[in-house]
């Protein structure tokens, strides 16, 4: 049984060359990938929150352990372009989790438990995201 805890939406009409908003008023100000421009790009953006929820979630994997160390987390991310079949750009991230010991099995359980748990890591596995195309005339009509 699911319980939801949270709901927002977001709302973006100027793709990545402008502000997306959402649905509380707060907005983020975003700028083409390969553009030395202020912003964020999309994909700096999801290694923003990985590592946010990664950190977050191994905290807690460690607080409901009993285990207390230091730790720290980095994304690395980068984008190429796929020749294809079908051409376009792929991102590619590479998660790090630096957890303060020397015993493997353990740091290999912590980020085992961790990215079974961490919400954007399961996001990443495209296991509960929905893609719908809604005629902007219906949209329109609706308000």
């Amino acid at each position: 049984m699911k319980k939801r805890l949270y709901s927002i939406t977001i709302k973006n009409t100027h793709a990545d060359q402008g502000f997306s908003t959402s649905s509380s008023g707060r907005s983020l100000l975003f700028k083409p990938t390969l553009k030395k421009e202020d912003g964020y790009n999309p994909g700096e953006l999801l290694a923003f929150s990985w590592a946010t929820c990664l950190e977050s979630t191994l905290r807690y994997v460690l607080e409901i352990q009993s285990l207390t160390f230091k730790t720290y987390t980095e994304v690395d991310f980068h984008m190429e372009l796929d020749q294809g079949p079908p051409v376009g750009y792929q991102f590619y991230y590479d998660a790090r989790l630096y957890i303060d010991t020397e015993d493997d099995a353990l740091i290999n359980m912590l980020v085992e438990e961790t990215h079974q748990r961490c919400p954007i890591s399961k996001l990443l596995q495209a296991k509960n995201i929905q893609i719908r195309g809604i005629s902007l005339k219906k949209e329109v009509t609706q308000d």
